[in-house]
Protein backbone atom coordinates (compact mmCIF):
# COMPACT_ATOMS: atom_id res chain seq x y z
CA UNK A 1 0.00 0.00 0.00
CA UNK A 2 1.26 3.46 -1.01
CA UNK A 3 2.68 5.45 2.13
CA UNK A 4 0.47 8.28 1.84
CA UNK A 5 -2.81 5.90 1.45
CA UNK A 6 -1.94 4.64 5.14
CA UNK A 7 -1.48 8.13 6.73
CA UNK A 8 -4.52 9.42 5.29
CA UNK A 9 -6.25 6.46 6.85
CA UNK A 10 -5.11 6.69 10.38
CA UNK A 11 -2.90 9.37 10.36
CA UNK A 12 0.28 7.98 10.57
CA UNK A 13 2.03 4.61 9.18
CA UNK A 14 0.65 1.27 9.65
CA UNK A 15 3.37 -1.40 10.54
CA UNK A 16 3.35 -3.30 7.13
CA UNK A 17 2.59 -6.51 9.20
CA UNK A 18 -0.69 -5.52 9.90
CA UNK A 19 -2.39 -4.50 7.19
CA UNK A 20 -2.59 -6.17 3.45
CA UNK A 21 -4.73 -4.61 1.01
CA UNK A 22 -5.36 -6.99 -2.25
CA UNK A 23 -6.82 -5.93 -5.68
CA UNK A 24 -7.81 -9.21 -7.49
CA UNK A 25 -4.55 -10.49 -8.44
CA UNK A 26 -2.04 -13.85 -7.80
CA UNK A 27 -1.20 -12.82 -4.56
CA UNK A 28 -4.66 -12.64 -3.64
CA UNK A 29 -5.42 -15.77 -5.14
CA UNK A 30 -2.85 -17.43 -3.25
CA UNK A 31 -4.12 -16.12 -0.08
CA UNK A 32 -7.53 -17.21 -0.86
CA UNK A 33 -6.02 -20.97 -1.66
CA UNK A 34 -4.03 -20.97 1.49
CA UNK A 35 -6.45 -19.89 3.87
CA UNK A 36 -9.43 -22.56 2.07
CA UNK A 37 -6.56 -25.13 3.21
CA UNK A 38 -8.02 -27.19 6.11
CA UNK A 39 -4.29 -27.88 6.96
CA UNK A 40 -3.11 -24.41 6.90
CA UNK A 41 -6.26 -22.85 8.74
CA UNK A 42 -5.34 -25.87 11.35
CA UNK A 43 -2.25 -24.48 12.07
CA UNK A 44 -3.24 -20.69 11.98
CA UNK A 45 -5.72 -21.73 14.68
CA UNK A 46 -2.52 -23.22 16.96
CA UNK A 47 -0.64 -20.35 16.74
CA UNK A 48 -3.00 -17.98 17.21
CA UNK A 49 -2.85 -19.70 20.82
CA UNK A 50 0.83 -20.29 20.88
CA UNK A 51 4.25 -20.45 19.24
CA UNK A 52 5.35 -23.88 18.07
CA UNK A 53 7.89 -25.76 16.40
CA UNK A 54 7.85 -27.82 13.31
CA UNK A 55 8.00 -31.00 15.70
CA UNK A 56 4.84 -30.01 17.83
CA UNK A 57 2.96 -28.97 15.18
CA UNK A 58 2.64 -32.20 13.55
CA UNK A 59 2.66 -33.94 16.86
CA UNK A 60 -0.46 -31.48 17.86
CA UNK A 61 -2.49 -32.44 13.76
CA UNK A 62 -1.08 -35.68 14.21
CA UNK A 63 0.45 -35.08 10.94
CA UNK A 64 3.78 -35.81 8.83
CA UNK A 65 6.26 -33.45 8.93
CA UNK A 66 6.77 -32.94 5.02
CA UNK A 67 3.13 -32.21 5.09
CA UNK A 68 3.35 -29.75 7.63
CA UNK A 69 6.45 -28.11 6.13
CA UNK A 70 4.79 -27.64 3.10
CA UNK A 71 2.30 -25.26 4.97
CA UNK A 72 4.34 -23.79 6.77
CA UNK A 73 6.55 -22.39 3.95
CA UNK A 74 2.86 -20.86 1.98
CA UNK A 75 1.87 -19.28 4.94
CA UNK A 76 5.44 -17.87 5.53
CA UNK A 77 6.04 -17.32 1.92
CA UNK A 78 2.46 -14.76 2.05
CA UNK A 79 3.20 -13.35 5.59
CA UNK A 80 0.10 -15.11 7.64
CA UNK A 81 3.26 -17.04 9.97
CA UNK A 82 6.39 -15.66 11.04
CA UNK A 83 9.71 -17.53 12.82
CA UNK A 84 9.42 -15.94 16.35
CA UNK A 85 12.97 -17.58 17.01
CA UNK A 86 15.55 -20.32 16.27
CA UNK A 87 16.42 -22.43 19.20
CA UNK A 88 18.73 -25.68 18.89
CA UNK A 89 17.76 -28.88 20.04
CA UNK A 90 20.79 -30.82 21.78
CA UNK A 91 21.98 -32.81 18.84
CA UNK A 92 22.96 -29.10 17.02
CA UNK A 93 19.90 -29.08 14.62
CA UNK A 94 17.76 -25.79 14.72
CA UNK A 95 14.60 -25.70 15.79
CA UNK A 96 12.56 -23.02 14.40
CA UNK A 97 9.56 -21.56 16.42
CA UNK A 98 6.29 -20.40 14.22
CA UNK A 99 3.87 -17.47 15.33
CA UNK A 100 0.99 -16.32 13.72
CA UNK A 101 0.78 -12.55 12.17
CA UNK A 102 -1.65 -10.60 13.34
CA UNK A 103 -3.01 -8.98 9.90
CA UNK A 104 -5.75 -7.16 9.00
CA UNK A 105 -6.26 -8.57 4.55
CA UNK A 106 -8.93 -6.49 2.51
CA UNK A 107 -9.46 -7.72 -0.97
CA UNK A 108 -11.11 -5.05 -3.40
CA UNK A 109 -12.15 -6.71 -6.41
CA UNK A 110 -11.39 -5.08 -8.97
CA UNK A 111 -9.90 -1.70 -7.34
CA UNK A 112 -6.37 -1.54 -8.84
CA UNK A 113 -6.66 2.02 -7.17
CA UNK A 114 -9.08 1.55 -3.61
CA UNK A 115 -11.06 3.88 -2.37
CA UNK A 116 -9.92 5.72 0.43
CA UNK A 117 -13.44 6.78 2.15
CA UNK A 118 -14.62 3.22 1.99
CA UNK A 119 -11.18 2.18 3.61
CA UNK A 120 -10.88 4.85 6.08
CA UNK A 121 -14.81 3.62 6.84
CA UNK A 122 -13.12 -0.06 7.76
CA UNK A 123 -11.17 1.47 9.63
CA UNK A 124 -12.60 3.44 11.71
CA UNK A 125 -15.34 1.04 13.20
CA UNK A 126 -11.95 -0.79 13.79
CA UNK A 127 -10.81 -0.63 17.66
CA UNK A 128 -6.93 1.57 17.15
CA UNK A 129 -5.72 -0.70 19.82
CA UNK A 130 -5.61 -3.41 16.79
CA UNK A 131 -2.62 -1.34 14.97
CA UNK A 132 -0.45 -0.66 18.36
CA UNK A 133 0.81 -3.87 18.56
CA UNK A 134 -1.60 -4.45 22.00
CA UNK A 135 -0.87 -8.40 23.17
CA UNK A 136 -2.97 -10.83 22.17
CA UNK A 137 -4.17 -13.46 24.65
CA UNK A 138 -2.08 -16.49 23.90
CA UNK A 139 0.80 -15.02 22.43
CA UNK A 140 4.10 -15.90 22.83
CA UNK A 141 6.59 -13.28 24.13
Amino acid sequence: MPDDLEEKLMGEKLPEEKLLILPLSEDSRKIARILSNETSTRILKLLERRCMSAGDIAEELDMRLNTLKYNLDSLLEVGLIRIRQVKWSRKGREIKVYEAVEKVILLLPGKMNPDVSFIFTVFRQLSPEGFEGTKIPGKCT
